[in-house]
């Protein structure tokens, strides 16, 4: 008896730890799996059931088909998929819609086991009503700031003759669809309503756009839809408009960090009591207060601060540190660090106009005796030191030079001391120069914005910028380093310098872009003109 039982234990233990296994051998196949019977069929009416069977002509692979499976309009409940060698089961806990078509569009989800060919185009429509919609829209998304084919982006259809009176993106869209590679999106069997189109990158997979992070487009226009659409294109773009909120604040031994969740444009702060005052450093997402002057007490602050679209946060924040000496009075100094922003030691440069240079902690003191520039290893520059901040972490070194080979300037020991004492070691920035038949230069105009508007100058494998300026009619880089370029045009209609996003709410869209198709190409002494975007 036992003996049995450990034999019947043992083959249903096998059983279920069986894999499906691809046989080895004999010529390659190439074909992909060919749906034979489906239930229901393809094209059914009037279907009641809640489970869909699939059976295939050769053993399949369906591993991804839970993320490759697109059902539009979206079933409410929970999906189970069930695999067997050659067939599939997907089984809904919630009845289908009355009288709706729903569309299953499996993609890449099924695939031949041995050499995973996926079926092609494979597709089930059925309606629970009399008849299937038949209606589609097709066109292409695409990334406003690089030109680019946005892929994996949901493009979703919200009827607007829904009786729905939640805010639009607060709720799911009735049809939605994932851009592929190239940016292709493809709404087949609608029915014939108005819609509204949008657009985002749906990171968190829940089908609403709820997350700043995320791409965003919508095209401004209702849909009235009674026929089929082609060639309905949309852009998708960065669209945080919700006022800034701060991320966190966190205190440490020297400072006090207080960090937002986006990029900010100006920061206020403003002392409840007249006798309080503290150094601190403003930069895009954060401010960060430092304990000097030295200060035992919590000063109390209100923060006001706006970002570039102008949504302002003000906010009330104690300022403390949590603790006050951060290292023995008797402890020895240590060594200041210095860094250059924008230019590298060692590396060939355009001649500059000035050194930026940035510190950990505010600085106290410079012994200008023990900093020097000079041009061609001969001659000392003139030069004068402007501080960009309040907290004298930033320095700009300005300068002229009648350099034309080498640039070096030489910072010597304790020539830089901070509020802690910490003074630096030998700091030197030695660079070689560009010369003049070293340099390209290009050059056109675009009327099709008007006003005013922004120019960049990419590199064209990152997409840095790496020359921006404000013109109206015409443009000119006159010493561009040789590379490969695309240029990118920013409409800039209320003149601020800089892009401004949509606002979905107003129905408002964003400032227009341009970026040039092709790979740009320029050469040393050469000169481009009239450069065409379109």
């Amino acid at each position: 008896m036992n003996r049995l039982f450990t034999v019947l234990v043992l083959a249903l233990l096998f059983q279920r730890c069986a894999q499906f296994v691809p046989p080895t051998g004999g010529p390659k196949d190439e074909d992909p799996p060919e749906l034979v019977a489906s239930s229901p069929q393809n094209q059914t009416l009037n279907f009641k059931g809640k489970t869909i069977q699939m059976e295939f002509n050769e053993l399949i692979d369906a591993t991804s088909l839970r993320q490759e499976l697109i059902i539009t309009p979206k079933p409410e409940g929970a999906i189970d998929i069930k695999t067997k060698p050659y067939s599939v089961e997907i089984s809904f806990d919630e009845k289908f819609l009355d009288s709706t078509t729903y569309t299953m569009n499996f993609r890449n989800g099924i695939k031949d086991l041995n050499e995973k060919n996926p079926a092609e185009n494979l597709k089930l429509v059925f309606s629970t009503g009399n008849f299937i919609d038949s209606l589609s829209i097709k066109g292409k998304v695409k990334n406003l700031w690089t030109g680019d084919p946005s892929d994996k982006t949901t493009v979703a259809l919200y009827d607007t003759n829904s009786n729905d009176t939640i805010p639009l993106l607060k709720r799911r869209p009735k049809y939605f669809y994932t851009t592929d590679t190239s940016g292709v999106y493809n709404f087949e069997n609608i029915k014939a309503s108005s819609y509204r189109l949008l657009a985002f990158k749906d990171e968190n997979v829940n089908l609403y756009f709820d997350s700043k992070t995320e791409l965003f487009g919508f095209l401004q226009d209702t849909i009235h839809l009674d026929s089929n659409i082609i060639d309905l294109n949309l852009e998708v773009y960065p669209n945080n408009t919700d006022p800034p909120k701060i991320r966190r604040s966190l205190s440490r031994q020297t400072n006090y960090s207080i960090t937002f969740d986006k990029n900010l444009k100006s920061a206020e702060v403003v002392y409840l009591k007249s006798e309080d005052s503290l150094t601190y450093k403003f930069s895009p997402q954060e401010i960060l207060f430092f304990n000097y002057p030295e200060t035992t007490d919590t000063t109390q602050t209100k923060i006001i601060v706006q970002d570039s679209v102008g949504k302002t946060l003000e906010d009330t924040l104690k300022i403390y540190f949590s603790t006050i000496n951060s290292r023995p009075s008797n402890s020895n100094p240590e060594i200041l660090r210095i860094r250059a922003r924008d230019i590298q030691a060692n590396s060939k440069i355009k001649i500059p106009e000035f050194y930026h240079l940035s510190f950990e902690y505010p600085i106290t003191s410079i012994d200008t005796s023990k900093l020097s520039i000079t041009a061609d290893t001969t001659f000392n520059q003139p030069y004068q030191l402007n501080w960009l901040d309040p907290s004298h972490t930033e320095l700009q070194i300005q300068f002229s030079t009648s350099a034309e080979r080498e640039l070096k300037m030489l910072i010597e020991p304790g020539a830089i001391t901070n509020y802690r004492s910490d003074t630096n070691n030998t700091y030197q920035l030695i660079n070689t120069l560009y010369q003049q038949d070293e340099y390209g230069s290009l050059d056109g105009k675009y009327d099709q914005f008007e006003g005013q508007k922004i120019v960049e100058l990419l590199d064209s494998r990152t997409l840095e910028v790496t020359e921006r300026q404000v013109f109206t009619d015409f443009y000119k880089f006159p010493q561009v380093i040789p590379g490969n370029y695309k240029i990118r045009i920013i409409e800039d209609t209320n003149e601020n310098g800089q892009w401004d996003t949509a606002n979905f709410d107003e129905n408002k869209l964003p400032e227009r872009i341009v970026i040039s198709r092709g790979i740009i190409k320029l050469k040393a002494n050469f000169q481009l003109s009239d450069i065409q975007l379109d």
